[in-house]
C-alpha cells in the first residue's frame, strides 16, 4: 500500500505542509494565548482578593464609624435629658435648688441648718454653680444617711468640701462644715 505522501502531488504536498505549518502555528498561538489568559486571570484573581480585603477593611471602618456616630447621638440625647432632669434651669432654678436642699434634709431626718448660698455669676457660661454651705452636728449613721441622700438625689448634687470641725469621741458626734453644689443651666438664647 502506497504512503499518503506518494498519492499526493508535489503541489498538494506543499499545500498540505503549509496547512500543517499553519495549524501548528495556530495551535502554538492558542497555547500561548491560554498561558497569557491564565496569567491574566491569576493576576485579576489576586487583584480581586486585594480589593475584597480592602473593601472588608473599609466596611469595618464604616461600621465602627457608624457605631461611634450612634454613640455620639446617644450621648447628645443623654446630655439633653440631663439638661432637663439633672440641672436646675429656668427662672425658678435657684428656688428649686433651695427647695431640694430642704427636702434633702427632711429625707435624711436632719433639721434644716442655717445655709449660706453662693451663686456663680461670673462670665457668660451656660452652666453656673449654685453652692450652699452649712454646719451640721450629727452621728456617723446620720452622716452616712445624709451622704446616701446626696448620692441618690434625682438632680446632680456634688459635695465640694467637708471640713471636720470637731469630733466628740465620747458621744461620737461629728461637727462638720459642708459645701454642697448644684448646677444651673441657662438655655442658649
Amino acid at each position: 500500500m502506497p504512503a499518503w505522501s506518494e498519492l499526493l502531488s508535489s503541489k498538494e504536498r506543499k499545500r498540505l505542509s503549509g496547512l500543517g505549518l499553519a495549524a501548528a502555528v495556530a495551535v502554538l498561538l492558542v497555547i500561548a494565548s491560554l498561558f497569557f489568559w491564565s496569567y491574566r486571570l491569576d493576576s485579576l484573581k489576586d487583584e480581586a482578593r486585594g480589593l475584597t480585603a480592602e473593601l472588608e477593611k473599609i466596611s469595618a471602618q464604616n461600621e465602627q464609624a457608624r457605631k461611634e456616630f450612634q454613640s455620639w447621638q446617644e450621648t447628645e440625647k443623654d446630655l439633653k435629658e440631663m439638661e432637663t432632669t439633672a440641672f436646675y434651669s429656668g427662672t425658678g432654678g435657684q428656688e428649686a435648688f433651695r427647695q431640694d436642699l430642704k427636702k434633702l434634709f427632711q429625707q435624711a431626718g436632719l433639721p434644716l441648718p442655717p445655709i449660706n448660698y453662693q451663686y456663680d455669676e461670673t462670665g457668660k457660661r451656660q452652666f453656673r454653680r449654685l453652692a450652699a454651705s452649712f454646719a451640721l452636728r450629727f452621728s456617723y449613721p446620720s452622716f452616712k444617711r445624709f451622704l446616701y441622700q446626696v448620692e441618690t438625689w434625682p438632680r446632680l448634687l456634688i459635695i465640694d468640701q467637708i471640713n471636720f470641725q470637731k469630733i466628740d469621741n465620747a458621744s461620737g458626734a461629728l461637727d462638720l462644715r459642708i459645701t454642697l453644689s448644684g448646677y444651673y443651666h441657662e438655655k442658649e438664647k
